[in-house]
């Protein structure tokens, strides 16, 4: 997955164009999902990725070179793949596009149904007969998802770091990696969970994942940010921030791992096993600034994220360190040792770093937007 890896460190979202990219553990749940399908199997997917710019920018060289990218955002023009596209005029594409893909997976910048009407316009232009399609938007879409595209439900919901609001997945096909909870995200069966609601009666809500040209003012009702979802954005942009430092030790230390086992053959691999060592140290200090970054943010804003979520985060300074695992996290950095063991138990504490971040999403969305008048 290092394409996605360049991608995600290298590319900016857009706020303009609600861009929120996925996590690399759900751009790599799709990109599977994608590659290991194809039909026939003998031959690489034929996908067409519809605002989902970090999707196909993940995928295997060989695989993206039959597939397309279709998005409002000109700054991957001069791919080979890239069509432009505006959901506005949802069939406004080439004719050899029509009934192309096999794969069609949809990430819209808007979750209402006037826009899912549209990119249902475009699915159907863009599949093949037996076309499987991967759909993504809130879980209070599931009938107008079924309606549209005859789509289900699965159980792995995407991470989008960025992103406020909790999206599921939908899909016209079976799939037993998607049947299986993202740990990342869920620890217990979210389906089975009465889901939080969300007031759909309003015309339209600007929120997304994707990217495409925002709706026109007149079209859409006006929605500001409150102080509260402004907080839990910034506290989910300071978790992911942490777990991405603390993955981030990972490459260098097998690496080291590696090295060190061969360090005595030869002065070449005491220096080589020399030079992964320091890397290690680098990417652990940077873990250690990321984790006081945190635990500065969260003990200035204790009492403002403890209200914005209800008091789940605790409503003491020591419990809330307590709460997102900020003890565990800086007992880890302080015993690091060059060994496999120190590896598992990092990505252990990562996973659950993340899983807390999952939290500033449950609660009821009237105490997140507000209708601006």
């Amino acid at each position: 997955m290092d394409a996605a890896k360049d991608f995600l460190e290298s590319t900016e979202e857009r706020a303009d164009l609600n861009q929120y990219w996925f996590s690399p553990l759900t751009v790599a749940a799709f990109v599977a999902e994608i590659t290991e399908g194809a039909t026939p199997p003998a031959r690489s997917a034929a996908a067409a990725l519809v605002s989902s710019p970090s999707v196909y920018f993940s995928l295997p060289e060989d695989t993206r070179k039959n597939c397309k990218v279709l998005d409002y955002d000109r700054q991957w023009a001069s791919d080979p793949g890239f069509v432009f596209y505006d959901f506005n005029a949802p069939e406004e594409l080439p004719q050899e596009l029509r009934g192309a893909f096999d794969f069609i997976l949809i990430d819209p910048p808007f979750i209402t149904r006037e826009v899912w009407e549209k990119y249902a316009i475009t699915a159907r232009y863009l599949a093949c007969d037996g076309a499987r399609f991967l759909c993504t938007t809130i879980a209070e879409n599931a009938s107008m998802m079924s309606e549209l595209l005859g789509l289900h439900p699965v159980k792995f919901r995407p991470g989008i770091p960025n992103l406020v609001y909790q999206y599921s997945i939908y899909v016209n096909y079976p799939s037993q990696r998607l049947e299986e909870l993202n740990p990342e995200i869920d620890e217990e069966d979210w389906q089975a969970a009465k889901p939080v609601a969300v007031a759909l009666s309003e015309p339209e809500r600007p929120l997304g994942t994707g990217q495409g040209t925002p709706l026109d003012t007149e079209e859409v009702a006006s929605f500001v940010e409150t102080p509260d979802m402004r907080l839990l954005a910034e506290l989910r942009r300071q978790l992911f921030h942490t777990k991405r430092a603390l993955e981030a030790i990972q490459a260098p230390l097998q690496m080291a791992l590696r090295r060190s086992s061969n360090g005595s053959a030869g002065s070449g691999g005491g220096q080589a096993a020399g030079s992964a060592a320091a890397k290690v140290k680098e990417v652990h200090l940077a873990a250690k600034e990321a984790l006081g970054s945190l635990d500065a943010w969260l003990s200035e804003h204790q009492a403002e994220v403890a209200n914005a979520m209800d008091n789940t985060s605790g409503t003491s300074p020591s419990a809330a360190r307590e709460h997102w695992h900020l003890p565990e996290l800086e007992s880890l950095l302080e015993t690091f040792e060059l060994s496999p063991d120190w590896s598992a138990r990092c990505r252990a504490s990562a996973a659950k770093l993340f899983q807390r971040s999952n939290q500033a999403l449950r609660r009821p969305a009237g105490g997140v937007l507000q209708r601006s008048l």
